[in-house]
């Protein structure tokens, strides 16, 4: 456990928290998909009403400087926080826009994953292992590819968003090793499941109409996934270790 990294990327993570506002008024409104029904879904709030919800710049900052100080506590002085501190501000507004709207927008996922694919290039470069970036690349792949065909399998239970969010987090998590990729996969279906009943009673879950399935209604994925990712680090830290 390394308590000055901790303090650096908490730092890091509050200022990036800060601009969580901003990330989340700079995504287009989501296009209506014909395949959906408008009315099983609670009224849509606009990014940039959500964008101006008092108090959100101040919450985005703790929940950034929690999460970033937890990599830094883990991790060390790792190369790896070089990308995954400054994807922690962009995985909180994804959070924040798919638990209220349903939504996981393009526009945070594919640029963020050409900084995540550029930030890790260079540190392969840096240390002279072309390792880091084939570890990358198979992430992004793995588990980019294990969510889309879980789409496929489910396309109810399972939204185009949330695979390319699983390949993001894939593309970071990547260098990490396989271990991480599996923890985060496992660790995310987990805590959906046990997040289930609370999210049903506070009403943030959608009916599938016509689902044989024994769970009857879905939740947003995207917000475990991005803390299935973080306990997937912890995880593999504390095993490495």
């Amino acid at each position: 456990m390394e308590l000055v990294p901790a303090l650096v990327c908490a730092l890091a993570g509050a200022l990036g928290g800060l601009a969580v506002p901003r990330l989340v008024a700079w995504c287009p409104e989501p296009e209506h998909d014909p395949a959906e029904n408008p009315a099983d879904y609670p009224d849509h709030v606009p990014f940039a009403e959500l964008a101006a919800r008092p108090g959100l710049a101040v919450r985005s900052a703790v929940a950034c400087a929690l999460a970033a100080g937890v990599l830094g506590l883990v991790l060390g002085w790792s190369w790896a926080l070089v990308w995954l501190v400054p994807l922690v501000p962009v995985c909180c507004a994804l959070t924040v826009i798919d638990y209220v709207t349903w939504y996981l927008p393009t526009r945070l996922i594919w640029p963020s994953a050409a900084v995540v694919a550029v930030l890790v290039a260079g540190v392969s470069v840096v240390v002279a292992d072309p390792a880091v970036l084939a570890w990358s690349a198979a992430g992004f792949v793995v588990l980019g590819g294990y969510y889309g065909l879980m789409r496929l399998l489910s396309p109810r239970a399972m939204a185009g968003g949330d695979v390319r969010l699983g390949a993001l987090l894939g593309l970071a998590l990547g260098p990490l090793g396989a271990g991480v990729l599996l923890v985060s996969a496992l660790a995310a279906a987990v805590l959906s499941a046990l997040a289930y009943v609370p999210m049903l009673l506070r009403g943030r879950a959608i009916r599938n109409a016509g689902s044989k399935a024994l769970l009857k209604h879905r939740i947003p994925y995207g917000p475990f996934l991005v803390l299935g990712a973080l306990v997937a680090v912890v995880v593999g830290q504390v095993l490495s270790g």
